[in-house]
């Protein structure tokens, strides 16, 4: 089965690039986008990761890049779409830019970890980015480990970032597709040598096994926090 991947700008910041690369490039200011993604076939809208509910895209990141990140309900609005037309979220964790507006989708199957939700109802207080509502009144399935949604669709345990991250391998007409479900971006992925460890993590030596996990699978990397993810056409 074949799908269409279509990503949605729903969020930005400004940052170290030390977030993305522990040990790596710190001191150097970088955009952070905040990509959700449309994965449309066998007759489903399936969203990845739903973005920030609140922020404003900062002038200067429009002027600089000449991208322009929406409020979720405007980003599915210009493809043709409203929150009621999703039919399956899936969080790649439980950090506010990426569950910020599952609220939205009152009509969805969510399919999270279950240590993410885990941990999500009963944070540790070094990680301020949980908040149990996040989660509350939704249709969750809860998934442990390795998964298949459908055929094509695979979600992958990739533990580290956080304590349930989970990455998505998707296969399109282009091949495999693979969306790292921890911060990253393209310095994550050197084309010689190890994968970077997420600079923000519970357990770097997860979070640096998880990234070559995802470096060895066979697909296409999108780096979940990539400017050139705006290159994707579906």
């Amino acid at each position: 089965m074949e799908f269409t991947i279509t990503p949605l700008l729903v969020g930005v910041r400004q940052v170290d690039q030390g977030i993305m690369t522990y040990q790596r490039g710190y001191g150097k200011d970088i955009w952070l986008p905040m990509w959700s993604f449309l994965v449309q076939g066998n007759g489903q809208n399936i969203l990845i990761d739903t973005g920030l509910e609140y922020f404003v895209s900062p002038p200067k990141f429009v002027e600089e890049t000449g991208l322009e990140a929406l409020l979720m309900e405007d980003a599915l609005e210009k493809i043709g779409l409203t929150p009621e037309d999703i039919d399956i979220v899936v969080n790649t964790h439980l950090h506010d830019d990426h569950c910020g507006n599952n609220h939205l989708f009152t009509k969805a199957k969510f399919y999270i970890q279950k240590k993410e939700v885990e941990f999500c109802t009963n944070p540790h207080p070094l990680d301020y980015r949980y908040e149990p509502d996040f989660i509350e009144n939704l249709d969750i399935t809860l998934v442990e480990g390795d998964f298949e949604l459908a055929p094509g669709f695979e979600l992958q345990s990739t533990p580290g970032h956080t304590p349930g991250t989970q990455s998505v391998r998707i296969y399109t007409k282009d091949g495999w597709v693979i969306i790292p479900g921890f911060c990253c971006n393209k310095e994550n992925f050197p084309e010689n040598g190890p994968a970077a460890c997420p600079g923000v993590h519970s357990d770097a030596y997860q979070a640096y096994d998880s990234a070559q996990k995802v470096k060895a699978m066979e697909g296409t990397i999108l780096p979940l926090h990539e400017l050139d993810v705006s290159k994707l056409r579906r």
